[in-house]
């Protein structure tokens, strides 16, 4: 495993690739160690021993930043979804369908995933998401349409839920106040 930290603009990328070159985990932030150390803990222990670090950049960090700035890309990395349950799979791949400016809500996840009694574990599945842009869990919100928090890499308590806003935001959603238009909610059905 192949660890590469890229700064673009006030951002750090940081992305980790197998052997393949697939994207296995990535983070991002302000903060050079919170962006590394975001994405080597959101891999297994045993992963962790086997990462080497690269004193290269990566490609990976220029789609990561693209998607951060709300730039339309062509094209995402190739992933590698290592995950330790169907379920949490399934909703990755959900919540990368989601479309660019709408949102979805953890409710409306659950139910496409097989159950309206899953919501909390749709919200854990995006809490723990090792590929924060790629499988975009900041386009999954509460029923409220408020955007509750994000556990963006080294943010401060309160920051988290500016974060998601903006990237939001910078994707095209609207807002009244604190809530999020219904215009901008996904209809998967």
């Amino acid at each position: 495993m192949i660890l590469s930290t890229t700064k673009r603009d006030e951002i750090w990328y940081a992305s980790l690739a197998d052997s393949e070159g697939r994207l296995v985990a990535c983070s991002f932030s302000r903060s050079k160690k919170a962006a590394e150390e975001s994405t080597i803990k959101s891999v297994p222990k045993s992963v962790r021993l086997k990462i080497t670090h690269s004193h290269g950049g990566s490609q990976a960090a220029d789609i990561l930043h693209e998607i951060y700035a709300g730039r339309d890309h062509n094209q995402l990395p190739r992933i590698a979804l290592s995950t330790s349950s169907r379920f949490l799979t399934d909703a990755y791949e959900m919540t990368m369908k989601i479309p660019k400016g709408k949102v979805a809500t953890y409710g409306r996840l659950a139910v496409r995933l097989g159950s309206r009694s899953l919501s909390r574990a749709v919200g854990n599945a995006m809490a723990r998401n090792p590929l924060p842009l790629i499988v975009p869990c900041h386009r999954v919100v509460s029923s409220t349409l408020r955007v509750g928090n994000y556990g963006a890499a080294g943010a401060k308590k309160n920051e988290g839920s500016e974060i998601k806003r903006q990237l939001l935001v910078r994707e095209g959603v609207q807002f009244d106040g604190g809530r999020i238009l219904q215009s901008c909610v996904w209809d998967p059905s």
